[in-house]
């Protein structure tokens, strides 16, 4: 995936917590984003705790997903579309929880692997294109940021409600 990163270098004022810990936010939720288009791409290697917040929704979640998809051989198609995230806003509220605020566009086709490595015996599992205007919550874990929670505001889809620039 690849993400645009909207949010201007700041300063510091004496309220703001400090410069190095939004920047680290920012590289690991760039990290955590690239890391979720792998694990869609082979789910049956993907380690959920690397990017989701212990005992919550995000990792709920994630166990799920990628079991199902696991169990039914659906993965993302290299190469089939793209993943941009926009990061609009990066707010951390206190030392172990932060808010950030996203735009993405997603035209990546999942597809059921069926039975061979072959992609010739592929079948379309979803091939939606949408646009997420999104919410996540996150949690310091072990010194890093893992998601806690997404919450998409609005969705919308066969549109890029982002903007982003077209090649």
């Amino acid at each position: 995936s690849v993400v645009v990163d909207s949010v201007p270098a700041t300063t510091n004022s004496i309220d703001d917590p400090p410069l190095d810990n939004v920047e680290q936010l920012r590289r690991d939720f760039i990290a955590n984003d690239s890391y979720y288009h792998e694990c869609m791409v082979a789910p049956k290697n993907c380690n959920v705790a690397r990017i989701s917040a212990p005992n919550s929704p995000q990792r709920a979640d994630l166990i799920k997903r990628v079991h199902d998809y696991s169990v039914a051989n659906i993965h993302a198609r290299r190469g089939s579309g793209v993943a941009l995230v926009r990061l609009d806003s990066l707010s951390i509220t206190d030392a172990n929880n932060a808010i950030v605020n996203t735009c993405s566009y997603n035209s990546i086709v999942m597809v059921d692997g069926g039975a061979t490595q072959s992609p010739l015996d592929d079948i379309i599992f979803n091939d939606a294109v949408a646009s997420y205007l999104s919410v996540w919550m996150m949690t310091m874990d072990r010194g890093y940021w893992k998601t806690f929670s997404r919450t998409t505001r609005m969705t919308k889809f066969n549109v890029d409600q982002c903007g982003f620039a077209k090649p």
